[in-house]
């Protein structure tokens, strides 16, 4: 997290002055009428994470391809609700937009969370900034070596997990996963922020964590976390021979038998985790927002996380991009949440836990 903090400081000075590059949006923003008005960009995290490091990274070319002043409006309570009621409930103007965590508030959702919006209808989709690829991972000192010690110690002892909040994509991808493999777990929560899981894992008051690899990275790196099982994503985003959950050779479909499941069906239930965690960090705008500005806003933002400018940029500060255009991206985020309603009663089971 210091490290993140350092990011966001260090974005917030660099003097970037994007090229405003011809494109179909060049004149959509005087169209619209918000040339020359400010815009609120509101994120589900305080300064210095990584939802800010991605919102200020972006904030200079926005401005400059709408002629518009961004402001970021940090909302992090509730685990990202309140920056997504926030959102739902401005005035469809294209004056108030966002970044949402679209596996988190789909999670909430469907858990019986009757406060928490609705990803899939109560936002104006404009595109998608990153699909996170989640990755299993324990500690240096835990003396699990790979995912086979780690299940076979679960068949005497279920392993602790630390989870966030239920709106998140970690506390999703727990349950699904422990019951993909056939893994007996328990839940330990309380932890606020990544931070604070990845700290009790490295100094094992957890045997395990899931989490986004982007953020794990520099403890991967040091040595302090081990890989041990990549949820979803690409082969070798956790690096060389890290066994993936889902496909024709994943973990899923080999431990079919063991959890009760046909190989078919492991890999078909792995492969739902994986779309529903690839929904990803979606930039939104309230519901009924005019289609003539929801295309302007769509279009320029998929143009600027495709420029070469803004992919170099997010080199120099190490952060990945996984950009899709609107219709892509609601088209994922509509299957990813008919997809989830088959994982329902594991995660009911686990906020069942959590009470006990």
């Amino acid at each position: 997290m210091r490290s993140l903090c350092l990011l966001a400081a260090l974005l917030s000075l660099l003097p970037i002055t994007p090229r405003a590059a011809p494109s179909p949006a060049a004149d959509c923003a005087g169209l619209s009428g918000l040339s020359g008005h400010t815009i609120r960009w509101i994120l589900p995290s305080k300064p210095g994470g990584s939802f800010d490091a991605y919102s200020r990274l972006l904030q200079p070319f926005i401005e400059a391809r709408l002629d518009a002043r961004l402001v970021i409006d940090n909302r992090p309570e509730a685990g990202g609700i309140v920056a997504a009621l926030t959102i739902r409930d401005a005035p469809p103007d294209g004056k108030s937009i966002g970044i949402i965590n679209a596996p988190g508030l789909l999670t909430a959702k469907i858990i019986g969370n009757g406060a928490v919006p609705d990803p899939a209808t109560d936002f104006t989709t404009l595109g998608r900034v990153v699909a996170s690829d989640y990755v299993m991972f324990t500690g240096d000192g835990s003396g699990f070596t790979d995912i086979d010690a780690l299940l076979r110690s679960s068949d005497n002892t279920p392993v602790l997990v630390g989870v966030r909040d239920a709106g998140s994509s970690s506390f999703l991808a727990v349950p699904v996963t422990a019951s993909l493999i056939g893994l007996r777990v328990a839940l330990v929560t309380g932890y606020v922020g990544n931070a604070m899981r990845t700290l009790a894992t490295i100094r094992g008051e957890v045997d395990i964590v899931i989490h986004n690899v982007d953020t794990a990275r520099r403890y991967m790196e040091s040595g302090e976390l081990l890989p041990l099982l990549q949820v979803n994503g690409s082969p070798g985003a956790a690096g060389r021979g890290i066994p993936l959950l889902g496909g024709p050779d994943g973990l899923a479909r080999q431990r079919a038998a063991a959890t009760g499941r046909t190989a078919a069906e492991a890999e078909r239930d792995a492969q739902a985790l994986g779309n529903i965690l690839r929904s990803g960090r979606l930039v939104v705008a309230p519901a009924g927002l005019p289609e003539p500005m929801s295309a302007c806003l769509g279009t320029v933002l998929f143009d600027v996380l495709s420029s070469a400018e803004l992919l170099a940029a997010a080199e120099r500060a190490e952060l990945k991009l996984g950009p899709a255009d609107r219709q892509t991206a609601h088209q994922d985020l509509l299957m990813a949440a008919r997809q989830l309603a088959q994982f329902q009663p594991l995660l009911e089971a686990a906020i069942e836990q959590i009470r006990q």
